[in-house]
């Protein structure tokens, strides 16, 4: 569990369950979205699908009705 620990403590990636998560989320992607921009090569371009997946699945579960 302490590996697991320590990647939450870098990269929030776990469901979002509130709105603090969402922006925390949120601007984690940003971040990796400069970084990587469109390269699908890039090493990280995985783990944007991740997190846009989980900022998706909070908005439709969240949009306003």
């Amino acid at each position: 569990m302490p590996a697991w620990q320590a990647l939450k403590s870098l990269a929030p990636l776990a469901h979002i369950e509130c709105e603090a998560d969402y922006e925390r989320t949120t601007a984690f992607l940003n971040d990796l979205l400069d970084l990587v921009r469109d390269d699908a090569g890039h090493p990280l371009y995985s783990l944007v699908a991740v997190v846009g997946d989980l900022i998706e699945a909070y908005e439709i579960d969240h949009e306003p009705r």
